[in-house]
């Protein structure tokens, strides 16, 4: 092989077979990063809905505080209110089936009628001794 066999080797270019690995390598890679990409705007989504019911949920409670005056059960109790944008409000308290004083207080905000992903629930332990099996204080 001479110099001018080289140089001609060379000036001519990839042949067919290198130019399509390069390509098949490029797709593998796109595939890889749009797949990333989708995964990042999938937690972008749920954590914008997330941000949002938390703001929902402190504009509710500042509507309906958390004041036991009487029964917890009733005092309590929210269902279905309206707090504007789309969100509605429940809000249920029970007692807790192992101890007397202990409530399981379920605060949940609804975005629009609620399909999948459009609920946030807080789940708050309260204890108050006093009221159960022992009646008001």
């Amino acid at each position: 092989m001479t110099h001018a066999d080289s140089h001609d080797r060379a000036s001519r270019g990839m042949t067919l077979l290198e130019v399509l690995l390069a390509v098949a390598i490029l797709g593998v890679c796109m595939a890889g990063i749009m797949r990333g990409i989708g995964a990042c705007m999938e937690v972008y989504r749920s954590s914008a809905f997330v941000q949002r019911a938390v703001g929902a949920l402190a504009r509710a409670e500042s509507e309906w505080p958390i004041i036991v005056q009487s029964d917890p059960e009733e005092d309590l109790a929210v269902s279905g209110a309206d707090i504007g944008d789309g969100w509605t409000f429940s809000r249920v308290c029970e007692p807790d089936d192992d101890e007397d004083a202990l409530y399981v207080l379920r605060s949940t905000v609804t975005l629009g009628s609620g399909g999948p992903g459009a609920q946030f629930e807080t789940v708050r332990l309260m204890y108050l001794p006093g009221y159960g099996e022992g009646g008001a204080p």
